[in-house]
Parts: C-alpha cells; structure tokens; sequence
C-alpha cells in the first residue's frame, strides 16, 4: 500500500508542479518554445516531434519522473537506505534524495532516451530545469506527506 500511496503522491506532486506549464501552453496557443520545468523532449528515438507532441512527451516525462521519485523513496525508505539522514520523510532526506535522483536521472534515464547526459541534447538549460524540478518534486512530496501521512504511511 505504501509503494502506491508514493507513487500516487509523486505523480500528484509532478502534475501539481507541471500547472503553470500546462495554463501558459494553453494560453499561448502552442507557441511557446520552453515551456517551465518541463523538459522539452524534441526529438525520441530519432523521431522528431512537433510542438504538440513536444509538449506532451515533456508532460509524460514529468509526470512518470515523478511517480518514480515518489516510488523509489518509498523503497528506500522501506529497504532502510537512507544512510545520510537515517529519518524518513523529513526534509533532509528528501533533499539529499532529489539531488542523487538529479544525478541518476541525468546519467542513466536521459542517455537512455537518446537525450544526452543530462538532456544536452535539448538544450543547454536543460541541467537546470532538471535540477529546480527535482527540488520542487523532493519539496512538494515532504509537504504532501506532512498533510495527508495516514498512520501506516509513518516509517
């Protein structure tokens, strides 16, 4: 139950997160070239995307980046691996977490999308957008356990 209540939560925090981006495409009427904090994803798998595909692709990256981040805490959290902090749920731990999941996204996930280290190849802010979103995902899941931890959610 814990592994789905921390997916649901990171995915809820990711789509929470990925609003203003959604409102400003809307608005906009497509013509945004960078829209915030999500990664534009321009081209998969050697296929390039236009801009509605684009966006989409970013906001389903975002929001599976997030039910991961909130699944894989929970884990550690169960398995008790979380050997900087030693205490689940608190800011700390999810901080130090967002960082390494900055790097493990960066290294592993987007080299394997063809996207480059650190996503590179879609542009060269593109560390940084990965970074502040992983930041607010970390940040947005200890405020969202801090309001809605039911008693069998406690470590």
């Amino acid at each position: 139950m814990d592994y789905i209540l921390g997916t649901a939560i990171g995915g809820l925090t990711a789509t929470v997160f990925s609003i203003p981006a959604i409102l400003l495409e809307l608005m906009e009427r497509w013509k945004v070239s960078n829209a915030p904090l999500l990664v534009d994803v321009k081209t998969i798998f050697g296929r390039k995307l236009d801009k509605h595909e684009t966006f989409l692709v970013a906001l389903l990256l975002h929001i599976v980046i997030g039910c991961l981040f909130g699944l894989i805490y929970i884990l550690f959290v169960k398995q008790g691996w979380l050997v900087f902090t030693n205490a689940p749920y608190s800011i700390s731990s999810l901080l130090i977490y967002s960082f390494c999941a900055f790097i493990v996204t960066g290294t592993v996930i987007f080299p394997a999308l063809r996207m480059g280290l650190f996503g590179r190849r879609e542009g060269q802010r593109v560390w940084l957008e990965m970074l502040v979103s992983h930041y607010l995902l970390g940040l947005g899941l200890w405020l969202m356990v801090q309001y809605y931890q039911p008693f069998f959610f406690v470590g």
